[in-house]
């Protein structure tokens, strides 16, 4: 038996309401770009590599945000093979008696959808997640690291020939961390299965959830609750792109950004329920348009409503100031 470390890059389609995604009648979430996996030696030295771009049957056009983390350009992939045939020869590659790796459940479940999608009947290899196993090694269990921060765990210094986002360089990062883990055959306790990927429509409350608000707004806002809002499509926790704006009473919204899908919002209601307790309800959607100007543009808009708010506090507080101040004087006198 013999390690393959796998990698994935794919696209999304411009709009779930669009001509492409309707095609696929809601059975290809992200269409596969490049697949990248490197061999494993008995050293677990990297002793072969593969790397195919792919080109698309659905979404033509790749999305704004995927292109500016991969820098896969529609030009690259014109000339491509398409699903099929770049799928036929990664499997040709591992060949038999071979284990797939990655890094955490997400290839895994953009590559079985594709697979299914496509109609491919030859099954994958098993599949392992190294990123599980590493969180355990570290007495981290329910947290998900990064594979950069498990390069820097491990001390390895990217190359500069090698960019992150690109498939096979994820790839070979992925296999110089698991080479540096302890007892590296433990990682076949950790099998993969995919997970469904099924679009949520990003106009209703996909994560709405409730938050027992014991103490004030200002407090609520502060907590991790607050602070990390999950993505409406994977779920995945993310900081905030820029703070909380009021929106009126009891009404708070601010701005995140996730790594696979972008910009979204975050809204924070409190209200008081039947039981008369105190309650923050929380929940995200996607903003529509993604492209990387509107970006730009609605993160400036939405710092610049924060500034307005914290210089109408900084007045408010200085003429409170200043109105003590002429108390206090009136009262010297």
């Amino acid at each position: 038996m013999h390690y393959i470390v796998l990698d994935l890059e794919w696209n999304q389609p411009m709009t779930f309401r669009g001509g492409g995604y309707r095609a696929a009648q809601g059975k290809l979430l992200f269409e596969m770009l490049q697949i990248g996996a490197v061999r494993l030696n008995d050293r677990l030295e990297v002793c072969d590599s593969f790397n195919q771009l792919i080109q698309p049957s659905c979404y033509f056009r790749i999305h704004p945000h995927i292109k500016r983390i991969t820098h896969i350009s529609e030009d690259d992939i014109a000339d491509a093979p398409l699903f099929t045939e770049a799928y036929t020869s990664f499997c040709h590659w591992c060949g038999e008696d071979s284990v797939l790796l990655t890094w955490g459940c997400d290839d895994i479940s953009v590559f079985e959808q594709n697979i299914h999608y496509f109609g491919c009947e030859q099954p994958l290899p098993r599949v392992y997640d190294a990123q599980q196993y590493f969180s355990l090694l570290i007495d981290s269990p329910k947290e998900r690291k990064s594979l950069k921060a498990a390069m820097e765990y491990y001390q390895i210094d990217p190359s500069e020939t090698k960019e992150f986002h690109n498939a096979v360089n994820d790839a070979y990062y992925t296999a110089l961390v698991f080479a540096h883990m302890p007892e590296p055959d433990k990682v076949l306790n950790y099998p993969l299965k995919a997970r469904s990927l099924v679009h949520q429509d990003r106009r209703k409350k996909t994560t709405l959830s409730v938050h027992r608000a014991s103490r004030g707004p200002a407090a609520v806002i502060k907590t991790q609750f607050a602070q990390q809002l999950p993505c409406p499509v994977c779920g995945k926790l993310s900081a905030l792109a820029a703070g909380y704006v009021k929106q009126g009473a009891d009404r708070y919204a601010a701005l995140a950004q996730c790594p696979s899908h972008g910009l979204y919002y975050g809204r924070l209601r409190f209200f008081t329920d039947d039981n008369k307790q105190r309650q923050a309800e929380r929940v995200t959607t996607l903003i529509e348009e993604q492209n990387s100007a509107y970006v730009s543009t609605k993160l400036l808009q939405w710092q610049n409503k924060l500034k307005v708010q914290e210089d109408e506090k900084a007045a408010k507080k200085l003429a409170r100031e200043e109105k003590k101040k002429e108390r206090q004087d009136r009262q010297a006198e």
